[in-house]
């Protein structure tokens, strides 16, 4: 079942479009919004919980556009999770989870540090007494006060080590609830996302089933994010291409990066299926046999 939808979506910050043209859904099984920095995630993330308008375009929730949904509803079913700075300092951890609660409900703040796995006592401290870890705890915490039916997290996990990030990626997993995932961590969207959509330059790449898509990308700057994953015991990855080239302003925007780029390239590629999934690659085919 979709819960959101973009449909044609071009997003940008003043004049300047920095995402263009997306069609994707958000549905059940959890789903991963994979990229560099700067490929327009969080752009999209923004969009997708109605805090920035498209240019052209919708977002449909349902069966109606966020124009015309109850946003009330909406913000109780659809939460975002940002990394732990974005609780106030000034607030105690239980004051910020209350926040959220009914009046008269403020006990389930211990509650809900105990779902995710808190001391209740810790509702008395400020962010700064908890570690980094029981910080981005507090936030899902919060989201998850309001009984939502989809999280939207914005790389959960990237100021944690490693350890801290196995012990939330156990919990997002146990949660009951529908997830999108924004990251570049590819192993995140391996464990949490049942399908995923590579983005660069503000536009999808590839779609498809995660497990496929990290096992046989069919797209080269898929398969550069996966094969630039260090492998422990291993030599360091190599890194094929321009890596510092700039999106191309015309044609496939990967090609100036691209180590399988011909003249063809220099021609828009559209999105179309290979093997299940959707493409915007000519040499997709080639990808899948390199």
């Amino acid at each position: 079942m979709t819960m959101l939808r973009a449909e044609r979506v071009t997003l940008g910050y003043g004049r300047h479009p920095v995402v263009h043209d997306v069609t994707l859904d958000i549905a059940e099984g959890g789903v991963g919004l994979i990229g560099e920095s700067g490929s327009g995630k969080t752009t999209l993330a923004r969009a997708f919980l109605g805090l920035l308008a498209p240019m052209s375009g919708n977002i449909w929730y349902g069966d109606q556009t966020l124009k015309k949904t109850d946003m009330r509803k909406f913000r109780r079913d659809v939460q975002p999770v940002f990394q732990a700075e974005a609780l106030d300092p000034r607030m105690r951890i239980g004051t910020s989870i209350a926040e959220a609660l009914p009046r008269g409900d403020r006990a389930r703040v211990g509650e809900l540090l105990e779902q995710v796995g808190l001391d209740p006592d810790l509702a008395t401290r400020r962010p700064h007494q908890l570690s980094g870890g029981q910080r981005q705890r507090v936030v899902i915490a919060r989201a998850l006060a309001v009984g939502p039916r989809l999280l939207i997290l914005d790389e959960p996990t990237s100021a944690l080590d490693v350890t801290v990030q196995a012990k939330i990626l156990d919990l997002l997993a146990g949660l009951d609830t529908e997830r999108l995932l924004i990251t570049h961590n590819l192993a995140l969207v391996a464990r949490l996302c049942r399908t995923s959509h590579v983005l660069f330059a503000g536009r999808v790449v590839e779609s498809g089933p995660t497990a496929e898509l990290l096992a046989s990308p069919a797209h080269p700057y898929t398969k550069a994010l996966r094969d630039a994953v260090p492998k422990l015991g291993g030599a360091p990855p190599e890194a094929k291409g321009r890596t510092e080239a700039v999106p191309a302003a015309t044609g496939c925007p990967y090609r100036l990066r691209c180590p399988l780029a011909v003249p063809e390239c220099e021609r828009p590629p559209a999105l179309r299926d290979v093997n299940g999934r959707q493409v915007a690659c000519h040499r997709a085919e080639d990808v899948l046999v390199t």
